[in-house]
């Protein structure tokens, strides 16, 4: 299996063939997806296989915007334990850094991020790992849960400030105007979804971090065992596991995982990432979990991910998500 999605996500394409009077089951097995695997723990689809059902279901609705029915389909347990830890987040902010740290459990076909400037929080696509052929309906979905979470976990009024759209106006763009209430850029040069930033750090009233920290647990558990099956992903892991110790070398890690450090490079290069990328990847997550779960000083987590000075720490922090690491710590904080 190269990129895969996890298993239960396909319940809400089920609801959405259906909300058209189809037959899902049909599409499901001429998309060679098998339902059953729904009850399989932390079973998952091969991408080709989601993005098959997904043109199938776009034929036969005759729907370009077939995605957007997500909104109406969704819930939050199709998201694993992600769903939950995002329920009892502290605050929208902190519910969507989760979904950007663990989206890869959710699908590794595309990265996300999250970066905040001025009054704006912006959730965006960043890297692309594997084009599918149905990526207008697929990132339409992605977005239409999104809004739903939010409103889920607020109220029905929620609107973002704007929308972003990397695939060109459709016939139905009304659709997209009575769902996201807000004002949309088609054609755009990647996909992304802008937010106030004052909504999105309002304290919730579901929130509860030890509900929340604990299905983070479950995801991050489920994650690491999702990272031993690609090259890049055991990499990654390994750094995490070893950066709190000091600065790593690529040839350590090499060297832990048996290859030569021409091998590494190579195979990491086979999976369109390099060494400096993922270290960034490893330094940012452990980053955003010392600062704002572990309350650590500034001090020693420039030690611990190897920057040579609390400055250099500093930046690479604000550039990973808008805010310095004392200004991220009171976000994550606020009650």
């Amino acid at each position: 299996m190269g990129y895969s999605t996890i298993a239960t996500t396909s319940q809400t394409l089920w609801r959405v063939i259906e909300s058209y009077g189809l037959d899902p089951a049909a599409v499901f097995e001429q998309a060679g997806l098998d339902p059953a695997k729904w009850n399989e723990p932390g079973a998952r689809f091969d991408d080709k296989r989601i993005d098959d059902a997904w043109l199938l279901a776009t034929e036969l609705s005759g729907d370009p915007c077939i995605g957007l029915r997500v909104a109406r389909c969704f819930s939050p347990a199709s998201l694993h334990a992600l769903g939950f830890a995002w329920l009892t987040s502290d605050s929208l902010y902190d519910a969507l850094s989760r979904l950007v740290r663990y989206f890869r459990v959710i699908s590794d076909s595309v990265e996300l991020e999250l970066t905040v400037a001025g009054h704006e929080c912006r959730l965006s696509i960043g890297k692309i790992m594997h084009r599918r052929r149905s990526h207008d309906q697929s990132h339409d979905a992605l977005w239409a849960a999104v809004v739903s979470l939010c409103r889920i976990s607020t109220s029905d009024s929620f609107v973002p400030l704007s929308l972003e759209l990397e695939r060109p106006q459709p016939p139905c763009v009304a659709d997209f105007y009575a769902l996201f209430r807000a004002p949309i850029t088609f054609g755009a040069t990647r996909d992304s979804i802008i937010f106030p930033r004052d909504e999105v750090e309002r304290p919730l009233p579901t929130a509860n971090r030890a509900l929340a920290h604990s299905n983070e647990q479950i995801v991050a558990d489920y994650m690491a065992r999702l990272d031993q099956k690609r090259f890049s992903d055991r990499v990654r892991h390994r750094l995490v596991e070893t950066l709190p110790a000091g600065g790593i070398e690529a040839g350590d890690v090499a060297r832990s995982l048996n290859v030569s450090l021409r091998t590494l490079q190579r195979r990491l290069a086979d999976e369109d990432t390099t060494w400096s990328e993922l270290l960034d990847q490893a330094r940012r997550e452990l980053a955003l979990r010392f600062i704002g779960e572990r309350q650590m000083p500034v001090k020693e987590a420039t030690y611990m991910l190897g920057f040579s000075e609390p400055a250099n720490f500093t930046r690479a922090f604000r550039r990973w998500t808008g805010r310095s690491p004392t200004e991220y710590r009171q976000v994550t904080t606020r009650r």
